[in-house]
């Protein structure tokens, strides 16, 4: 069974038994806003106009006219701390003004004894407030063209999330970091150039290389023959890869791959693709071996954002990677480590090169 888009989801709400739609809405309007406000995804901003039946057409002015309708629920001296998911929390289940809860609350609370009011569980005040905010009648439904927009995005902007994931037969993990940019095109290409990779803290080394005269090895490719950074190119890049805890080298490989790099400039669209050719050797803590993966494709691709915001991002890129580690240590290399150490990377793969690659894409691109 596919799992329901965001979009979907919302409708299906909509169409619950009278008694358990406040519950369902108002569950959805906190984890939405929550994660539009707090983790800053504008990519739930979509679904989140679509829950309330609004049409945004500024998403920053959306955002700023959220957090201020419920900077106004919360009391005057911690209305200048940043928002947190109790306010929010508070907001989506509070009773909008003018209107009373006819449940009897569970237990009475001192006045004052909070920063901020216990949320009952009836009347949901988000919607009504946030229109009120935005000039708007709280019974004007939003116009069809913009709610099938608004659909459109959420179905698609709604997996637009970091994932990483193992093959339990396989054992190859695979990586897909979604990331967006506000960089020139030109600065976006020379950064992305798997040649522009190192040196870097996670690359020591990584140049393009070229067969040897007798075809047995590779050596460095001439700079005089090279295309300059940030323009088309296909070939062989050697690449000297680390990964650290703190200040120890807990794992290093080094791998020649594959690359197929296409820049077009008049569309703006970048298609990179690279697959392992072989791996030179590896280390593991302070164990030198002759292999260590053997599997290392993926691809990377950027294309432009249609209509971007003013200062917003430009680009949208879509970084996937697949990888496996070697069984580096077998029962003939006693006394090394612990047999299966390769499988073990594997098992670990998901987390290490998932946080590894996410921490690398959110501070590589500007």
């Amino acid at each position: 069974m596919q799992p329901l888009s965001l979009s979907k989801a919302i409708e299906l709400i909509h169409q619950l038994p009278g008694d358990l739609t406040p519950d369902a809405l108002a569950t959805a309007q906190f984890k939405l806003t929550s994660g539009v406000l707090i983790e800053r995804r504008d990519e739930l901003i979509p679904p989140l106009a679509q829950l309330l039946g609004v049409e945004v057409g500024d998403p920053t002015a959306f955002r700023r006219q959220l957090a201020e309708s419920i900077r106004a629920t919360i009391p005057g001296q911690f209305q200048e701390r940043p928002l947190s998911n109790d306010d929010i929390r508070n907001f989506a289940y509070s009773a909008p003004a003018g209107t009373t809860s006819t449940e009897t609350p569970t237990q009475t609370v001192p006045p004052g004894s909070l920063p901020y009011p216990v949320y009952p569980t009836r009347e949901r005040g988000l919607r009504k407030v946030l229109l009120d905010v935005m000039g708007l009648r709280a019974g004007a439904p939003a116009q069809q063209e913009a709610q099938v927009r608004l659909v459109e995005e959420a179905a698609l902007l709604s997996a637009l999330k970091p994932e990483s994931s193992v093959d339990l037969e396989t054992l190859v993990t695979t990586v897909d970091i979604p990331s967006e940019s506000r960089c020139d095109f030109g600065v976006l290409a020379q950064t992305l150039d798997p040649r522009s990779w190192g040196p870097s803290p996670f690359w020591p080394e990584c140049f393009q290389v070229q067969p040897t005269p007798d075809g047995r090895a590779f050596e460095p490719f001439s700079t005089a023959l090279e295309t300059p950074r940030g323009t088309e190119w296909h070939g062989v890049l050697f690449e000297h890869v680390e990964w650290n805890w703190n200040t120890f080298r807990v794992a290093s490989f080094r791998n020649f791959l594959n690359i197929d790099y296409v820049v077009k400039e008049p569309e703006q669209t970048i298609d990179m693709r690279f697959s392992l050719f072989s791996c030179e050797g590896s280390e593991l803590f302070v164990v030198s071996f002759d292999r260590g993966i053997d599997v290392d494709a993926g691809f990377q691709t950027v294309a432009p954002i249609p209509n971007p915001p003013p200062g917003g991002a430009r680009f949208r890129l879509q970084t996937v990677k697949n990888i496996r580690f070697s069984d580096l240590l077998d029962r003939r290399t006693p006394s090394l480590a612990p047999p299966g150490s390769g499988q073990i990377l594997s098992h670990l793969a998901p987390v290490v090169v998932g946080l590894w690659m996410n921490e690398l894409v959110k501070n590589l691109y500007c």
